[in-house]
Parts: C-alpha cells; sequence; structure tokens
C-alpha cells in the first residue's frame, strides 16, 4: 500500500486520485464541520463553489452554512463553524456548505475511487475505514488560501504513523514521513499549537478561539464521511 500527501489544493493532480482512497483533511475547519454536522443529525451535506449556487438549494428541510476567509455570507444560517452547528439537532436536515478551501478541495478530489473526510476529530475511523478499502491512500491537506496549513499536515503526519502501525505493508513519500515526525514531536502540544498555526491566528482574531480548542481533540466521533455522488454522507448510512 503506497501512501502520498499532498501539502495543497494546488498540489493535487490525477495520479494522486484516480483508483485511490483520498481522504481530504481540513482541519480548522471544513473537514471538522462536516464531521460534527453528521454527528449531529444531518443526513446528508451538499458541497458547493459559490454562495449562489448555496442559496438556490435552500429549503424548508436545508440549512446554509459556510464562509469565504472567515466571513460569513449574507443570508447564510451558519458560518464554518463546528461548535455552532452542534448546539442544536438537525436529524433528517441537509447542509449546504461552502468554505475557503475545504469545499474546493472536495470538488478536485471527486473522482477518486473512495473519497473520505477525515481530522483530528475522526483520526482513527477514518484510517481504520482507509485501510479495508486496501488501495492506495493520498491524504490530501487542503491548506489555507493556497498555502501549506500546519494544522492540516499535523493531523495528516497522525494519519500516516496510525496506517504505519496497522496496515501489513506501507510505502510512505518523504512528506509523508516529514508530516510523521513532526505528530509525534508536537502531539503534546495539541491544542496550544493550533493557535499558534496561521490559521489558529485568524481565527482568534475573528473570535472563533472555542472552534481550534473543538477541533484540536482526538477521536471524539466515529463518524467517517464518504463522498457519494454530489452528497457527502456518514458511512455508516451508505
Amino acid at each position: 500500500m503506497q501512501i502520498n500527501t499532498v501539502s495543497t489544493v494546488e498540489n493535487i493532480s490525477t495520479e494522486h486520485v484516480n483508483g485511490r482512497t483520498v481522504i481530504v483533511i481540513d482541519v480548522l475547519r471544513a473537514s471538522s464541520t462536516i464531521v460534527t454536522a453528521l454527528d449531529s443529525g444531518f443526513a446528508s451535506i451538499i458541497p458547493v463553489r459559490t454562495a449562489d449556487r448555496a442559496l438556490s438549494l435552500r429549503s424548508l428541510n436545508t440549512v446554509i452554512a459556510g464562509e469565504w476567509h472567515l466571513k460569513k455570507f449574507d443570508g447564510f444560517d451558519y458560518n464554518n463553524s463546528p461548535t455552532d452547528l452542534k448546539k442544536k439537532d438537525h436529524t433528517g436536515k441537509h447542509l449546504v456548505l461552502i468554505t475557503t478551501n475545504g469545499t474546493k478541495a472536495i470538488e478536485k478530489a471527486a473522482q477518486a475511487e473512495r473519497l473520505l473526510i477525515g481530522c483530528f476529530l475522526n483520526v482513527s475511523a477514518c484510517v481504520k475505514e482507509a485501510i479495508i478499502q486496501n488501495s492506495d491512500i493520498t491524504i490530501y491537506c487542503a491548506g489555507t488560501r493556497n498555502e501549506f496549513a500546519f494544522e492540516d499536515g499535523l493531523a495528516a503526519g497522525m494519519m500516516v504513523h496510525l496506517l504505519k502501525k496497522q496496515a501489513a505493508s506501507i510505502e510512505t513519500c518523504d512528506f509523508s514521513d516529514a508530516m510523521e515526525a513532526c505528530f509525534l514531536q508536537l502531539a503534546h502540544q495539541l491544542p496550544k499549537l493550533l493557535f499558534t498555526t496561521t490559521t489558529g491566528k485568524r481565527l482568534v482574531e475573528n473570535q472563533y478561539g472555542e472552534d481550534i480548542q473543538y477541533c484540536s481533540q482526538i477521536d471524539l466521533s466515529q463518524i467517517v464521511p464518504i463522498l457519494k455522488g454530489n452528497r457527502i454522507l456518514s458511512l455508516s448510512d451508505t
């Protein structure tokens, strides 16, 4: 089993996607929001690229959430905030979501054999499902504004570490090994470290420190989001 880790949305290519299991990571915050939304009862999540498209999908059974450079769109129900979403029970509803990097990353990897959404919140469950597929894996960091996001790299490093421990035979790229080394060196500094990353600082400036604390929790959820067509579902519902 070959493991490649991709650092940003801009660096993904067809060779990283075709015939592979892809795990999209956007710790702060799209991946964490998606996991939390499914945990809070949403039946599905529809990732979109524009605010107009999101608003066109509004209905009595649909909730609209998202942001662009941390700012909530006019007319949306929520920002891209997992801590806001988890305050209510959304059983049976559908979430339409747009984010600066995360939903773009999902779209660019949509042709994967299997596309999973991962973060610290569901890291072990996500890795377990990836191993079951027994295909090559791409760990895909969404990044921040077309640049590498350290928090995504740390989550990727944890996934690489778990994969090495649990899979029978693993080949890794240099970047995968580097991210694993970073995680092993710095894991004890979570969640404090996430407050010091570029994205973390931006979130603090915009009063979203609670999201950082929440998103740093490891294995809070057993939910594994998976892309089916144009919707993200919980694996247990497929």
